[in-house]
């Protein structure tokens, strides 16, 4: 069983990896080419890809080279998926592996808990103001706050401390931030770090959906007023000389930028997509993701079986059968090798039978053998027939 859970670990791990990869190499294009708003969807590819996984595996009999959408692509990958899951037959490493990961996600969670809930006690007492929003007298910038009900933030200086034009536009972001369930996102991201703790790639992802993700509202909110980008810039800029501890609020969104300033304000610069060209955009970025889900659910579908990738690590067992039902036998055998076999109705009669130390694919060839049947691979899957 842990053996089976690390290598699907693995292939989440490197079919996330990819999708991270991916939209690495493409955010940056696309916004130039259909804004800001619409790249920000790209990122849906991640957890596509981890799901064409998760998700029961079609058969394997069904899925073909030639009736892939992307040949090429799938076979690459279906060869990656079936190394990866040659990882993990050892029972003794995967049950040091399962052990290491549930500890390294416990205390990743247990640290995001701690810093979420250390920075809300930090806010001190909260009052409500009349425009809804409420006041903190330890914050200098605005924020959103909280997952299921997120509230906006503001420091309780707000009207002495900033222009009303400055005010406006940061209450418009963050509210933009509240529409769109950004600080959902935002828990769901560090929840799945928790899962991926191990994974260098999902910290740089996290820190990229965030800078994303404040470039769409940052358009979103100029988009619907007539404020000139020179004044939201210089809002920016002066937010920026505050002195604010919100790094990556695991559940929240801040006014202030935790990324390179400069590029936030280079893409103010960057004339507006029309709304067909934006549109353009969320649905290359779907599509994206659901050929993504395609190629990875059929790539994890043609993988060859671990055991012809690493027979040496099959595990070892006993079998002590006497005058039992060959189907019986059979199935044991299945059970005890973790192996799917599948014995046609055929197959009848008795058969007594005593082994030590032997691989499911030695117990299953003596067996076949001394009852005359014969076996037929396809996939993860050993056929079992009478002959012919």
């Amino acid at each position: 069983m842990s053996g089976s859970f690390v290598q699907h670990l693995v292939q989440i791990t490197l079919a996330s990896s990819a999708a991270v990869l991916l939209v690495g190499a493409l955010r940056k294009p696309m916004r130039h080419a259909v804004g800001t708003r619409a790249a920000y969807w790209l990122w849906i590819a991640v957890p596509a890809f981890a799901l064409a996984v998760m998700v029961p595996a079609r058969s394997r009999m069904a899925i073909s080279p030639t009736n892939t959408l992307l040949p090429s692509l799938t076979r690459g990958f279906s060869d990656a998926l079936a190394n990866a899951s040659a990882i993990g037959t050892s029972g003794d490493f995967s049950g040091v592996a399962v052990v290491i990961w549930i500890s390294g996600a416990l205390l990743m969670a247990a640290w995001l808990l701690s810093r979420q809930r250390a920075f809300v006690r930090s806010l001190g007492p909260l009052s409500v103001a009349t425009d809804g929003t409420f006041r903190s007298d330890r914050i200098a910038s605005p924020m959103l706050l909280g997952v299921w009900r997120p509230r906006v933030i503001v420091p309780g200086d707000f009207e002495a401390r900033y222009p009303k034009e400055d005010r406006l536009l940061m209450l418009a972001h963050e509210r933009a931030h509240q529409e769109r369930r950004d600080a959902l996102v935002n828990a769901i991201a560090s929840t799945w770090m928790c899962v991926a703790w191990f994974n260098p790639l999902m910290y740089w992802a996290l820190g990229r959906i965030r800078f994303d993700q404040e470039l769409a509202c940052d358009a979103l909110v100029l988009s619907r007023s007539e404020t000139r980008k020179k004044r939201y810039a210089d809002a920016l800029l002066k937010v920026q000389m505050v002195s604010d501890s919100a790094w990556r609020l695991p559940a929240g969104c801040h006014w202030q930028s935790n990324h390179p300033l400069k590029e936030r304000i280079a893409m103010l610069a960057i004339p507006f997509p029309s709304q067909t060209r934006r549109l353009a955009g969320v649905a290359f970025a779907v599509a994206l993701a659901v050929a993504g889900m395609y190629t990875v659910s059929s790539s994890f579908a043609q993988a060859p079986a671990p055991s012809s990738l690493a027979p040496s690590t099959d595990k070892k067992f006993a079998v002590d059968a006497k005058d039992m039902e060959t189907r019986k036998v059979l199935e044991m055998i299945a059970r005890k090798g973790e192996h799917n076999i599948l014995v046609s109705d055929k197959v009848s009669g008795r058969i007594t039978v005593q082994l030590k130390d032997v691989t499911w694919r030695e117990a299953l060839d003596i067996v076949v053998q001394s009852q005359g049947l014969v076996t037929r691979q396809s996939g993860n899957m050993t056929l079992v027939d009478v002959a012919p």
